[in-house]
This record gives C-alpha cells, sequence and structure tokens, in this order.
C-alpha cells in the first residue's frame, strides 16, 4: 500500500505516486505510450486500491476530468482523494480584475461539474506567467475561492522555460495562497537545482509535486532507435543506461529513485494506462536509494543538458 507522504495546509493529503491523468483523455500521449483509449475505471480502482489518493488533471487533457468524474461517480470515496486540477487564462494583459475574477470562477465550477465535486482539492494555475502580468488580481481571487470553500488550496505549475520562469515569478509563488507547486524535474531536468528553487520553495513550506519524472518516457527508449527529431538525446540517454548499468539497476529504476530521494519532492506524477504499468512504477517505488557515486555522476553527466530536449513540446518531429 503506496503511503502518504504528509499534509499541505489545508489538511489534504498528497500520496507518494499521484496518477496523472492526460493519458485519460489524450490518445497517445507521451513518446513510449501507446495509442488505444486508456480503460479509465480500471486503472482508477487499481490505483485506489493499491493507495494512490492523488490525482492530476486539467481541461486541456481533453476529456480527463469528464472521466475522471464518471469513475469517482461510480465508486465509493475512500477516507482521502485528492484532485488536482488547473486553470489556464487567455494571455491578453487588458483583462481587468472582473474578468480575471470570472474567468476563473467558470473554469472552477466547470471542473467541478466535469469531476461531479463539490469542491476541488487544489487549483493550480497551468501558465503561471499570469501572474507576471496580473498578479495581483489572480491572487486575490485564488483566496476567494478558498475562503468561498470551491478549492482547499491554489497552486502553481512551472512550465517552458522553469528557471526563468522561476526566477521571475518566486516572490508571487511565496504567497501562502499556492501551497503546491507542481515542477518538471527528472535525472536530465536540473534547471531548478541550478537556481535553488526547489531547496528554496522547501524551506517556505511547499509541497512539491514533480512531474516528467521519465521524461515522456524518453528513458524508456532504446537509443539507436530515437526519432530523428530526438537523435541529440542519443549520447546522454546512453550515458543514463551505462550509470544504470554500473549501480545495478535498470535506467528506469534509476531516474525514478533521483526524483523520489531528492529532499522536498513530495509527490512524483506518474501517466500510467494498465494497471501492470501501476505495478512497475510500485516496484520503482519500493526500489533502492542510489549510491552516492551514482548521484554525483549524475551531476556531471546531465547537469547541462540541452534546454530543447527537457520541453517535451519543444520536441522536433520525424
Amino acid at each position: 500500500m503506496i503511503k502518504m507522504s504528509g499534509r499541505y495546509e489545508g489538511g489534504v493529503p498528497l500520496s507518494r505516486l499521484t496518477l496523472g491523468t492526460a493519458q485519460l483523455g489524450l490518445k497517445g500521449y507521451g513518446i513510449a505510450n501507446a495509442a488505444e483509449e486508456v480503460d479509465a475505471d480500471r486503472m482508477l480502482a487499481a490505483c485506489e486500491q493499491a493507495g494512490i489518493r492523488s490525482f492530476d488533471t486539467a481541461p486541456e487533457y481533453g476529456s480527463s476530468e469528464q472521466r475522471l468524474g464518471d469513475c469517482f461517480s461510480r465508486r465509493v470515496a475512500p477516507t482521502e482523494r485528492t484532485v488536482m486540477t488547473k486553470v489556464k487564462l487567455p494571455a491578453d494583459p487588458a483583462m481587468s480584475e472582473r474578468e480575471i475574477e470570472a474567468y476563473m470562477y467558470d473554469s472552477v465550477r466547470a471542473s467541478l461539474e466535469r469531476l461531479r465535486l463539490p469542491r476541488l482539492s487544489v487549483l493550480q494555475l497551468h501558465d503561471p506567467d499570469v501572474l507576471g502580468r496580473c498578479g495581483s488580481a489572480v491572487t486575490r481571487t485564488m483566496r476567494r475561492l478558498r475562503a468561498e470553500g470551491l478549492i482547499a488550496a491554489g497552486g502553481v505549475s512551472l512550465t517552458g522555460h522553469t528557471a526563468e520562469q522561476y526566477l521571475a515569478l518566486a516572490d508571487q509563488i511565496r504567497d501562502d495562497v499556492y501551497t503546491v507547486v507542481q515542477v518538471p524535474f527528472n535525472v536530465f531536468d536540473h534547471r531548478l537545482l541550478r537556481v535553488g528553487a526547489i531547496e528554496r520553495m522547501r524551506e517556505e513550506g511547499k509541497a512539491i509535486v514533480a512531474r516528467s519524472v521519465f521524461l515522456q518516457g524518453l528513458f524508456a527508449l532504446e537509443p539507436a532507435s530515437l526519432p530523428g527529431g530526438l537523435r541529440q538525446a542519443e549520447p546522454s540517454l546512453r550515458s543514463l543506461r551505462r550509470l544504470a548499468e554500473e549501480e545495478g539497476v535498470s535506467t528506469l529504476q534509476l531516474a525514478f529513485s533521483f526524483v523520489r530521494d531528492y529532499p522536498g519532492i513530495d509527490s512524483l506524477i506518474v501517466g500510467m494506462e494498465r494497471p501492470e504499468q501501476l505495478d512497475a512504477n510500485i516496484r520503482l517505488l519500493s526500489g533502492p536509494p542510489l549510491s552516492e557515486r551514482a548521484l554525483a555522476a549524475i551531476g556531471k553527466l546531465f547537469g547541462e543538458v540541452p534546454e530543447e530536449l527537457l520541453i517535451p513540446g519543444q520536441w522536433r518531429k520525424g
């Protein structure tokens, strides 16, 4: 049974594994995943039986919220269930505070209807750059949503050029309404480490949820079989495999253990399509820690991986 990782402000729990649900609403999400539709009921039942109580979704994930809501309505809720979704405001600097508030309320109410829930556990900003344009209005609205019981906590999901984004928004993110921060973080992606962001957010009491643990499936691919647009990843991927062999673990175990054991990481978001993948991830969760030698090698080998390899949305096709 997967254990809970402690509680952030508001009393909402996070399980050490969070189910990423983009696969429920978007076919073929991730470079190493199958294209067939996921059996959401079967997947959700297996997760909750294993002790997973945290679920990450977003309106941009196709039918993910709707499918989660349909599954929740057919299942008796466990004692604790944390549903994290997002709001993505238009990139319009001319929006008034009243328009921002109305947009956020409409988004929350639509998500609640699709998810069939009375309250969202966490509402994250899907594009936190909005804080740089109209942060005071967004933060005030987030506080109102929490005060009215429509959300239990606010949060942000860092995107794109993560280090620059964090440095630009650190003062706004520090606000105590943003209690959960979702970050891309993996054995190749050290951007937030270089600017001390994870350590700083941990000191501020944020719950940190890591996504892209396997870099959308890149770490599961054979280096010689990479698509043409990812050929530049081949040397780093080969180095990762050699390091895993020297450590006596699988490549995925090395990648998983690195994120799992990094101080301040409360939960790991992992997308799964089949219960068999859940079994494999539970084994990774209970796998061995990495040696100091391996940790030092990771910093040396992958501390400066080109950023274009770290942002799947920028991967070239073909």
